[in-house]
């Protein structure tokens, strides 16, 4: 059939059998979608049944699945809830729906609203159903369970023609942010699991398990409640299951395979919450081998051994070998929290007494009071005072052995401890000895957090000069950092500095931050910052080659935007060291032996980035544009939001006249810095030759006409010359100006 007319729709609103048969299937564009959607809503059911049956592909069940679907439930509908449910914040999103935050007018109270996310264009008709089938049965079991523990739903209904559901609004955070926390004590964690442990046997005694219990479905509120979240996939015990469902890291093994719901998979989750409890991390190593459970973690020392027995009956590949369900996990935990063992612990006869004993406060008091009786009452204050000192003794004892000296937050926390035992103990040997040991390491520590911050943010400021080159807005951060070494940079304290630099951990990062740094200055302007940058670099950079750089940058002239590498000594030596080479050749334009340097270094290491760019800007003076092309295409794989490669491809479209690429080519570059006013101009060409000349004068006037007009006169081979050229050659009209070079990147509206 071509077209359907169930409700007397006429013309291009009717969709044909081919939409019907793409809109079934999930192909149709998302400009068609939308209304076809709407012209199925307007027909009856019976009209949908025929004009799916007349559309020569078969549609399987989904004509009786459209016409059955179910009416609005006798809840909320859409204008009701336009005025008793005042929408709120988005609170979060799943593969099936959307939780909003709403204030529930008529009760005045903060709710939560979950609601089923609209069919997408791509997704087929059945495998919408199947989701909102899904969801309508989540609020139905949700609802049907009413604990403490489980979120419970107030209402069902539509909004926004849409089902949906109203729940309690919860708050708190989930258990695997909890448990890295470390801020709840492990009595307070196991306490969260046994209330998992009871909801989820509540759940168990009404025939249903939850099938995707995992740290990011409980929920640990600010007071110490407890919620088990998303019964999306809760099926019936003894129901037949073929798809795999469940979060693969927290999930028993079973479970990925056709089988009948089983209470042990619940078992076997909540084996794994105990585990990440106790270890901090998932029983599981590689989520993808569900038959692989590493339970070596709870043999650590502090695991007690009762919990670790619990939680290893539970991850039990065979699924007899586990307890038989939740309610028997809660006992046992429950057991642990009144007694200290556990069923599951076997321990020795001795041992449950001593437990049970140490757990019942009142029969270690009367039986001390049997034992010593009022003759022992004269001696109770030196006892106390030697069990005191034998407590301190064995606590620092237990730092010795237990604090990470190469952690600064565990030594400052441990040292404050130690000394308010020296205060209360100062002839204590061991005390003192541990200060002075932990005092020593936190210095340490500290000294090397400060270098590994310092490495960072040096890190940081010169992957930005790989991105947009030595700009002059990095002169403040640079300095900044250099700072924190100990160098000023003032002219009374270059020999103070060059003795920092020398001295420093990092003194060849910090060496190429006053390369950099010094090019900025360069470029602003700034030539006595400049002069002081080279001067300590010179006196003090971390090798020879470092050393002949600095001398070379104190004596550099510059050619337009280019500063020039010079034929001397130090320049020789300076190439003669790789890691000063490297960056010589990153801040110098063009040169015969740089560019040799940069070829070479590429045949050891072809994807090094500066080399890449410098080659390639060599490439393009030579006028040998395909090796240019090629060589900064390269360099896109090094550094992928760099500009300086488009410059290099935007002059490369400029000489095969190819207008649409120039353009392209600047407004990629200008992504990393819109100041740039060589891919500035270069950008206004490639609007002037595409038909968009009041665009392209536009960019032009932005810019500074000195800084144009200094290309325009002076011929000193600076691409920026053939860039300004091209636009003159356009059309576009510069602005009469006194020439003034000015630097490469400069404001809008110069």
């Amino acid at each position: 059939m071509d077209q359907a007319n169930g409700s007397g729709d006429h013309g291009h609103d009717v969709p044909s059998a081919a939409d019907l048969r793409a809109f079934i299937t999930g192909k149709l564009p998302a400009d068609r979608f939308a209304a076809v959607d709407a012209w199925l809503a307007r027909q009856s059911g019976p009209d949908v049944e025929q004009a799916l049956a007349d559309i020569d592909a078969p549609a399987g069940p989904l004509p009786g699945l459209i016409a059955r679907r179910p009416g609005p439930p006798p809840g909320f509908q859409a204008e009701r809830a336009a005025t008793r449910h005042r929408p709120g914040s988005r609170l979060g999103e799943g593969g099936m729906a959307v939780v909003f935050e709403v204030r529930d007018q008529a009760l005045d109270r903060i709710v939560a609203m979950k609601v089923l996310k609209p069919r997408q264009a791509d997704e087929s008709l059945e495998s919408f159903l199947l989701r909102e089938t899904a969801f309508r049965r989540e609020a139905a079991r949700t609802a049907a369970l009413e604990h403490p523990a489980i979120v419970p739903v107030h209402d069902v209904g539509i909004t926004d023609g849409r089902p949906a559901f109203i729940m309690q609004r919860v708050t708190g955070r989930s258990l695997d942010l909890v448990v890295e926390d470390g801020q709840l004590s492990l009595a307070k964690l196991v306490q969260a699991v046994l209330r998992v442990a009871e909801a989820v046997a509540f759940a168990h005694s009404r025939g249903l398990v939850h099938r995707d219990l995992s740290p990011a479905n409980i929920l640990i509120g600010e007071f110490g409640a407890v919620y088990v979240l998303d019964w999306g996939v809760a099926e019936r015990i003894g129901a037949e299951t073929a798809a795999r469902v469940g979060t693969p890291a927290w999930m028993a093994p079973e479970q990925a395979w056709p089988g009948a719901v089983n209470p042990r998979l619940d078992v076997f989750a909540l084996g794994g919450l105990l585990f990440l409890v106790l270890t901090g991390h998932s029983p599981r190593p590689d989520p993808s081998a569900l038959e692989a459970v590493d339970d070596s973690a709870l043999d650590r020392r502090g695991v007690p051994r009762g919990l670790a027995a619990v939680a290893r009956r539970c991850l039990r590949i065979e699924p007899a070998e586990r307890y038989p369900d939740a309610q028997a996990v809660a006992d046992d935990l429950r057991r642990w929290l009144d007694e200290g063992i556990t069923k599951a612990q076997r321990a020795w006869p001795w041992e449950s007494a001593w437990m049970r004993l140490r757990h019942a406060p009142r029969m270690m008091t009367a039986l001390c009071t049997a034992l010593v009786g009022l003759a022992l009452l004269a001696l109770l204050w030196w006892w106390q005072q030697a069990a005191a000192i034998d407590a301190v003794r064995n606590r620092v004892a237990e730092l010795v052995a237990t604090v990470p000296l190469d952690q600064v937050e565990a030594v400052a926390v441990a040292r404050a401890e130690v000394r308010t035992v020296r205060s209360r103990f100062p002839n204590l040997r061991e005390a003192a000895d541990l200060d002075a040991r932990l005092t020593a390491a936190w210095e340490v520590a500290q000294a090397t957090q400060r270098a590994a911050h310092q490495r960072s943010q040096l890190i940081e400021l010169l992957h930005r000069t790989r991105i947009a080159g030595p700009a002059t807005d990095q002169i403040h951060a640079l300095r900044a950092v250099l700072r924190t070494a100990g160098l000023t940079l003032d002219a009374e304290r270059i020999t103070a500095d060059s003795a920092a630099l020398a001295a420093a951990e990092l003194n060849n990062e910090l060496a190429e931050g006053l390369a950099f740094l010094w090019r900025a200055e360069r470029e602003r302007g700034a030539d006595h910052h400049a002069a002081n940058t080279a001067a300590v670099l010179a006196g003090g950079g971390p090798t020879d080659g470092w050393k002949a750089l600095g001398r070379v940058l104190g004596k550099t002239g510059f050619r337009a935007h280019d500063p020039i590498f010079c034929v001397c000594a130090d320049s020789e030596s300076a190439l003669a060291d790789p890691r000063a080479a490297a960056v010589a050749v990153a801040l110098f334009g063009p040169e015969p032996r740089l560019a040799a340097y940069a070829r070479q270094r590429l045949m050891t290491n072809p994807g090094e980035f500066w080399p890449l760019i410098a080659a390639a800007q060599a490439a393009l003076a030579a006028r040998d544009l395909a090796n240019a092309q090629r060589l900064a295409y390269t360099a896109f794989g090094a550094e992928p939001a760099s500009l300086l490669p488009h410059v290099v491809l935007a002059y490369v479209s400029l000489e095969g006249r190819d207008w649409p690429e120039v353009l392209h080519q600047a407004e990629r570059g200008l992504i990393a810095d819109q100041t740039h006013a060589e891919l500035r101009v270069l950008r206004a060409v490639g609007l002037a030759n595409n038909d968009r000349r009041s665009e392209a004068q536009a960019v032009i006037n932005a810019l500074p006409a000195g800084h144009l007009r200094y290309h325009l006169i002076h011929r000193v081979g600076h691409p920026m010359e053939r860039a300004v050229d091209a636009a003159v050659a356009a059309g576009l009209t510069i602005a009469q100006a006194e020439p003034d070079l000015g630097p490469i990147s400069v404001p809008h509206g110069h």
